[in-house]
């Protein structure tokens, strides 16, 4: 089958030689010989990734007729992998940059968009019996009267150290938190991981160019990096880029209209867009997100300083 690519993610190399790692419906995920993580090529309607060629498929395309450790190769403009030959030529760069984005939650109509995102996420996390909700992850509320899970315990106590370390730019607190985020939780990508690459987000987004922020930025994704290897290849994927800050398009474009302080019906639905991702992935990144954006300028939360 001869399809074309609609867009290339800017950390998918020109040329590369690859076996299949995984396949789903409308994702596949490839193993390259000579770079970290996976690239992953999805379906016209799933969003952009840094790591991702979305192509231009048909309906009720799947991707499921390929197999684990099929090959992969691709040359000159063109992707060759079993019975599909994918036309790059067509396709139009996607990049993803945070800190252009220069959110400031001192700016009342940027506090008051993050505000209308963080109560349609509580009210969704909380009519779906998620495990984590933000209001008591983010708050690492002790009296909260809300469902908490071992999972929720442990990602509101380790997120809340994240968040001091943040703002005390304090590098050297770093690894029991992230230790202890990343790969907890089920599913492929657990809600550690989730929460922390939301929280990567956030951060980027409130870098606001700060030499001090970006120096802190830099050693927490150095130790993201390093810890990595704790989950399974496909969220380390994400991680990987979101300690460079970046992250998919859903997950940009829901930022942008909170940084934008957008009307409610524009936050509304991009934040249901993001938050529909996976199962609880979506709820738990967005959850990130706005804790992240809390981190600096700002602390709209109850977070202890």
């Amino acid at each position: 089958m001869n399809l074309a690519a609609l867009t290339i993610g800017e950390a998918v190399p020109a040329e590369f030689d690859a076996v299949v790692h995984s396949v789903f419906r409308s994702a596949v995920n490839l193993r390259w010989d000579a770079g970290d993580g996976l690239l992953t090529l999805v379906t016209s309607d799933e969003t952009d990734l840094p790591q991702g060629i979305r192509v231009d498929t048909p309906p009720d395309f799947s991707f499921e007729t390929l197999h684990p450790a099929d090959p992969a190769s691709c040359r000159d403009g063109f992707l060759h992998l079993a019975s599909l030959k994918i036309d790059l030529r067509p396709a139009s760069r996607w990049t993803c940059n945070l800190p252009a984005l220069r959110t400031d939650l001192t700016d009342p109509k940027t506090t008051a968009a993050w505000r209308t995102v963080w109560q349609a996420l509580n009210a969704r996390q909380i009519q779906t019996q998620a495990d984590l909700v933000a209001e008591e992850v983010l708050n690492a509320a002790r009296d909260s009267n809300l469902r908490r899970s071992s999972v929720s315990s442990i990602a509101a106590s380790s997120l809340h150290s994240l968040t001091l370390a943040a703002r005390r730019l304090d590098a050297a607190a770093l690894p029991p938190p992230l230790i202890a985020l990343i790969g907890l939780g089920a599913g492929l990508t657990p809600s550690g991981d989730d929460l922390l690459a939301g929280f990567l987000a956030g951060l980027w987004c409130t870098a606001l160019e700060r030499k001090e922020r970006l120096e802190f930025l830099s050693k927490l994704g150095q130790a993201v990096i390093a810890l990595s290897s704790r989950t399974n290849d496909i969220s380390r994927t994400y991680l990987l880029h979101a300690a460079h800050g970046k992250v998919s398009r859903r997950l940009l474009e829901l930022a942008q209209v909170i940084s934008r302080g957008e009307n409610d019906e524009r936050l509304l639905a991009a934040a249901d867009i993001a938050m529909q991702a996976g199962h609880t992935s979506g709820m738990d990144t967005v959850t990130g997100l706005l804790g992240g954006m809390n981190v600096w300028e700002a602390s709209i939360l109850k977070t202890t300083h």
